[in-house]
């Protein structure tokens, strides 16, 4: 692909690095004032030059240096990223942007113009479909760079970022819609402030104590699949009612039978049994949080998600089932955090997440795939371990 720039956006000039250009970002691109929010707060200049030089040939790295008055004042970072989870998401079509501007012109409004800038040409000369970028809330003035140009918050993770000074820190994720960038679209669903504790309208289904071996709930038998549990769980599988809202409407059976009984390293999902027959099944993946380096962040959260057998809807089983992954996640595990995702027009089990007391931490306009309906809305719950049980 060829490259975007040069163009023009406001008084800034946004071109292709060159070699003189990279030596000289180099001398304050690791500098404490650039780095107090970045996720990489150090770069290797062997790598920092190889990626800068590389940009102006790559298909996804559509990185810039910016020029005000015949000075490099800034870094725009625009990349081209595949995150949906379905199989058959289109790829190409999402933009990841950030923007690191010289200390010495910070406060300059030089942030706010390289943003819409890169907006513009994610937009107009790449054709994307969705911008999205990042900051973390204790980093007001990203924010509001952000909001100036005219992204949506559509994330709040509440302490989902290790940063080296202050600990676990609150997330913002931000997108825009290229309908809303041309002013086809208004007023979408934003989320402001997802820190506040969720009341439970019922109570919670008694303690799994997994810690100590005693793997049931109040009605069912948990634990680990055995070959006639996935057996019976190939049986309803593929159902349309089953596969309706999930990423996979449809499992190979075999690589479904080896993901159950040869799981990997951090799946620790499970089946529900009601006198030997399987109810459902809850997946629980561990994984890395994220942040700076050097915080403690490996297998810190975990995502959940549950399947239920359609002879069981309606009976209170999932909630069961999901209360029990949470158990999982929290007294065995000990993550931190635990998420769950799930299409927003799965109302079913937007009820059930809530009603276990997760947050509402994210809700993304159009930005997951559904195979039958296209661009969806997604959405994604969260919880702290400190709030499950407390």
């Amino acid at each position: 692909m060829h490259s975007v720039w040069p163009q023009r956006y406001a008084d800034l000039l946004l071109r292709d690095a060159t070699p003189s250009d990279v030596d000289g970002m180099l001398l304050w691109r690791n500098d404490p004032r650039v780095n107090e929010w970045m996720m990489r707060t150090s770069v290797d200049p062997v790598d920092f030059r190889q990626e800068w030089l590389g940009a102006p040939t790559s298909d996804t790295n559509h990185s810039c240096v910016v020029e005000l008055d015949g000075e490099v004042v800034a870094m725009g970072f625009l990349e081209i990223v595949d995150h949906g989870a379905h199989p058959e998401t289109p790829s190409g079509v999402e933009g990841l942007i950030g923007y690191i501007v010289r200390p010495d012109r910070a406060g300059k409004g030089i942030a706010s113009r390289l943003t819409r800038g890169l907006v513009a040409a994610a937009f107009d000369d790449l054709g994307l479909r969705r911008v999205k970028a990042f900051c973390n809330r204790d980093n007001p003035a990203s924010a509001r760079v952000l909001e100036k140009a005219r992204l949506r918050r559509e994330e709040h993770g509440v302490e989902d970022s290790w940063h080296a000074e202050h600990g676990w820190v609150d997330g913002y994720g931000y997108a825009i819609l290229a309908e809303e960038w041309h002013g086809e679209a208004r007023g979408l669903p934003e989320i402001r402030d997802a820190s506040a504790r969720v009341e439970l309208r019922r109570p919670l289904p008694p303690a799994v104590a997994w810690e100590t071996g005693e793997r049931h709930t109040a009605r069912l038998v948990v634990g680990d699949a055995t070959e006639d549990d996935v057996a019976q769980m190939l049986r309803y599988r593929n159902l349309p009612e089953v596969g309706r809202w999930t990423l996979r409407a449809q499992v190979e059976p075999e690589a479904f039978r080896r993901a159950w009984l040869e799981p990997g390293e951090g799946d620790r999902s499970f089946v529900a049994r009601l006198r030997g027959r399987v109810v459902g099944s809850c997946t629980v993946e561990v994984r890395d949080g994220s942040g700076q380096p050097g915080g403690p962040v490996q297998g810190c959260e975990a995502e959940i998600g549950y399947i239920l057998d359609p002879a069981f809807h309606g009976q209170g089983y999932g909630r069961e089932i999901a209360a029990a992954g949470l158990d999982r996640c929290f007294r065995e595990l000990g993550v931190r955090r635990a998420t769950a995702g799930l299409y927003a027009d799965n109302l079913a089990s937007a009820r059930l997440l809530s009603g276990l007391g997760l947050r509402l931490e994210q809700y993304g306009v159009r930005d997951s795939w559904h195979p039958d309906h296209g661009w969806v809305d997604g959405a994604t719950y969260g919880l702290l371990a400190r709030e499950w049980r407390s």
